[in-house]
């Protein structure tokens, strides 16, 4: 027998449980066989804080539930948790737990589970990037074995879309947490084997997934390979069968392989440039925006994406949101414009005029990082602003460069998310994953307004004036949106790319020779 879970549409507000799913899978897969797939690196194994490291991400999503997920359209799935509904105002959500779902170790998932998962996320000694974006939680119930209630602080519209994020993976709450960044305790598709995280990391087939007939194939092998080239060269070999984000320079050989498909899908992601808001010179807004006026975009993202993709209007809310602007400025480059800001900038620090302004870009290989650093470096060159460009490794660009108080001016990038995620995690004043540390009171004021709004119409216009704040603020050079683009051999079926943050459904694969 085999279950495939139906899509089922998010509903803001729920008078009546969402139901489960009933399923009804595709014909004619074929099961055994191995998927290799290469990739950057792996960081640490605890789900509520990986998401720095391509390897742990893979590896949280193949082993680990999450209580929802999103799917290929964008619609809030039911998974570990199989139904919700919310009260009127939107200040209490019950979830149901899916019954016989088990962990790894035997034990089945219930109520308890759910509660220690987020209890532990909410915990600020976790340090989970989540912990911000959840922040509204003002305590969890175990009901009864199968039913779990979140009281909150006040009214949130998006609880539900909340529990598709990566770190909220579901953990059993019987074990020793000090052991979750040694050992896999999930309920995901794969069991965990062989992990070396500097060769590779081996998944195995578990048989007893609550998804009855998935996954298809025995393993899943990922090999650790910090060169983007050396990734491309083995696709292209039949050294690995599937590589996530290949280089846009790489697509053309890659598709003029007869072994390789190409699979893209649009998606609100972004490349980014960040200030360092909080210390000088960055926290001067004049300098950011002449920044902001000095970019060419159209040749940025040429540079980077080879034309792929929509530029962005420096704020992470994709074209297709429901809560995106339309009626937004769309910032040009406009050289008059940055050379007055940047001269005002001179003058307030005391600097003679015309004398330009020297910037060290720190960046590495990392997802065309490089390329848009190096084209950014030349667009901006007209208005007097001068770029070095530092190159780092890729392997440990995150965890020692992105972030630090030594680099003021990095570039970063994020998968794609709805408008309030991506606002939260990546903007609100003192979260973790705030790279910019912006700060600004009306800004998380109105994120705080917007998740508590039932109304529609109201909500959009917070958002609509987020957008216009940062457009205006400029905490960070939003420069383009690049579509998500996976590369696969051509005897792998029933793959898709996903154009949300980091979902790729192995499990839905199957080797068809």
């Amino acid at each position: 027998k085999i279950v495939e879970v139906d899509k089922i549409v998010e509903v803001v507000v729920l008078a009546t449980p969402v139901p489960a799913a009933t399923p009804v899978a595709p014909s004619g897969q074929k099961y055994g066989g191995t998927i290799k797939l290469g990739v950057v690196d792996f960081g640490t194994m605890d789900p509520a804080l990986m998401g720095l490291s391509e390897g742990s991400a893979y590896y949280s999503e193949l082993t680990y539930d999450n209580g929802t997920v999103m799917w290929f359209d964008g619609d809030i799935t039911p998974w570990a948790l199989e139904a919700w509904a919310s009260n009127d105002t939107l200040t209490q959500y019950t979830f149901k737990v899916r019954e016989g779902n088990r962990f790894h170790h035997g034990k089945e998932m219930k109520a308890e589970d759910i509660k220690f998962t987020f209890d532990r996320v909410l915990n600020p000694e976790t340090a989970s990037p989540l912990q911000g974006q959840l922040d509204f939680i003002d305590s969890i119930t175990a009901v009864d074995d199968y039913t779990v209630t979140f009281d909150l602080k006040g009214a949130n519209a998006f609880l539900p879309a909340l529990m598709t994020i990566y770190h909220a993976k579901i953990l059993p709450s019987d074990i020793d947490i000090s052991e979750i960044t040694s050992k896999e305790f999930g309920s995901g598709a794969f069991t965990l084997g062989e992990h070396n995280p500097a060769e590779r990391t081996v998944m195995e087939r578990d048989t007893n997934y609550w998804r009855q007939g998935y996954p298809f194939v025995d393993k899943v092998i990922m090999y650790y390979m910090p060169e983007s080239t050396s990734r491309v060269e083995a696709i292209k070999s039949g050294a690995i069968d599937a590589l996530f984000a290949p280089s846009f320079g790489a697509l053309d050989q890659l598709a003029d392989n007869p072994n390789v498909v190409i699979k893209e899908a649009a998606s609100a992601g972004v490349r980014v440039v960040d200030f360092h808001t909080n210390i000088e010179p960055y926290n001067n807004k004049d300098l950011r925006k002449a920044f902001q006026y000095a970019i060419d975009r159209d040749f940025v993202r040429e540079a980077g994406l080879f034309g792929r993709g929509s530029n962005a209007n420096d704020h992470p809310v994709g074209i297709n949101d429901e809560y995106y602007w339309d009626e937004q400025p769309i910032i040009k480059q406009d050289i008059p414009r940055a050379k007055a800001y940047l001269e005002s900038y001179l003058a307030a620090a005391g600097l003679p005029a015309g004398s330009g302004f020297d910037a060290e870009l720190h960046t590495s290989e990392f997802n065309q990082h490089l390329q848009i650093g190096l084209a950014l470096k030349e667009s901006v060159a007209a208005a007097g602003i001068n770029i070095t460009i530092t190159k780092h490794d890729a392997p440990t660009y995150w965890e020692e460069i992105w972030m630090n108080p030594c680099c003021p001016l990095v570039s970063s990038n994020w998968g794609a998310r709805p408008a309030n995620e991506a606002l939260a995690v990546q903007l609100k004043g003192g979260g973790v994953w705030n790279e910019s540390y912006y700060s600004n009171a009306r800004f998380d004021e109105l994120l705080e307004l917007a998740s508590g709004e039932p109304d529609l119409a109201k909500r959009k216009e917070y958002f609509r004036e987020i957008q216009e704040i940062l457009i205006e603020d400029v905490p960070v050079l939003y420069l383009m949106h690049p579509p998500v683009i996976l590369a696969h051999r051509n005897r792998l079926s029933d793959v898709k790319a996903h154009p949300g943050l980091s979902e790729t459904f192995i499990e839905n694969w199957w080797i068809s020779e």
